[in-house]
């Protein structure tokens, strides 16, 4: 159980670590193109920036199964525009200090993206999907990877964190490494629909009261779970692995935790059916050693301190650069 949750990292930070991402067109301030949505120094971002980006967020929300429709999505236009302000500050700021990468690395990534995909076919509807070429496509990986050396150049490498400071917050923090009590169970499952009439309760009460006879009676409990249990974990023999007591439904939890090891439940109804709960571990409440913590933490501590240094180079870049926004 994961006790310790990195804390997330700004969304510049983890724009610009990152392999691929969204690079304004460079343009010059001269040229003035209609659909300016901001100009940085002599770099204008255009709309079409904003909505390739946008697309992209809306494209990877949905493969996550966070599908955002375009009116919401809408009101983040100010907060991704700021993003492509920043990727294009720093992006001014590595070509500014010839900070650059070997065309062997892009190749790299750029097999590295493409081997994420089944086959040939299914990479190239991704780029059509997302309105790129391959050569748009490895030009905003050479741009990612630019961006990624200058951060690590300017501020990943200037940022420590030490032994001292790890365990210091391990013994300011004693509530994050805390494991709490745990048991390992396995059960069956009669399901009982939620529009289900007294009729069909009544019957799925007698299929689970006829299990826990036969398994008083002597015969297995994974055998029957397998056979009769509607949970997928049926498959497995009932088992549901360790659990604490949040993460159940509270009566399944109060019936688990109330077993010793080797113990069977009586009939349990939960909103989902009934159940037998039988129990085959358990584990007392424990703080997690700091051994075995103490990666974890200097990570956590490294990425906090990672992110404010980003948006204070960020910042200072700001302060030195003529930024003006339009309109959107």
């Amino acid at each position: 159980m994961t006790v310790i949750k990195l804390k997330t990292i700004t969304a510049v930070a983890v724009a610009v670590m990152a392999i691929l991402f969204l690079v304004p067109t460079i343009t010059t301030a001269a040229e003035a193109p209609a659909g300016q949505i901001a100009r940085v120094n002599d770099t204008t971002v255009l709309r079409q920036d904003l909505d390739r980006e946008m697309k992209l967020v809306s494209l990877k929300l949905a493969r996550q199964g966070r599908p955002v429709d375009a009116e919401h999505l809408k009101r983040y236009e100010g907060e991704i525009r700021e993003t492509l302000i920043n990727r294009t500050l720093l992006l001014q700021q590595s070509q500014s200090m010839g900070v650059g990468v070997k065309d062997s690395l892009v190749a790299k990534a750029l097999d590295e993206f493409k081997a994420g995909f089944q086959d040939e076919k299914a990479y190239q509807n991704a780029l059509t999907e997302m309105e790129f070429t391959e050569e748009m496509l490895k030009g905003q990986i050479r741009n990612g990877l630019t961006i990624k050396a200058l951060i690590g150049k300017e501020v990943i490498q200037k940022v420590s964190v030490s032994d001292q400071q790890v365990r210091a917050f391990y013994d300011d923090n004693p509530n994050l490494f805390r494991k709490p009590e745990q048991v390992k169970a396995s059960h069956i499952l009669v399901q009982v629909p939620a529009n289900a009439d007294e009729a069909k309760k009544a019957e799925a009460l007698v299929t689970i009261q006829a299990l826990k006879t036969r398994i008083d009676n002597g015969e297995n409990f994974a055998t029957l779970a397998m056979e009769y249990s509607d949970c997928p974990s049926k498959a497995k023999g009932g088992d549901l692995g360790f659990f604490g007591r949040e993460q159940m439904v509270p009566p399944f939890s109060e019936a688990a935790f109330a077993l010793q090891p080797g113990q069977i439940s009586g009939v349990v109804q939960t909103r989902f059916g009934y159940h037998l709960i039988r129990v085959t571990e358990s584990q007392a409440e424990q703080t997690m050693a700091f051994n075995d913590v103490k990666e974890a933490i200097s990570t956590r501590l490294r990425q906090e301190r990672e992110g404010k240094r980003i948006d204070a180079y960020l910042e200072k870049l700001k302060e030195h650069a003529d930024i003006k926004r339009f309109p959107l």
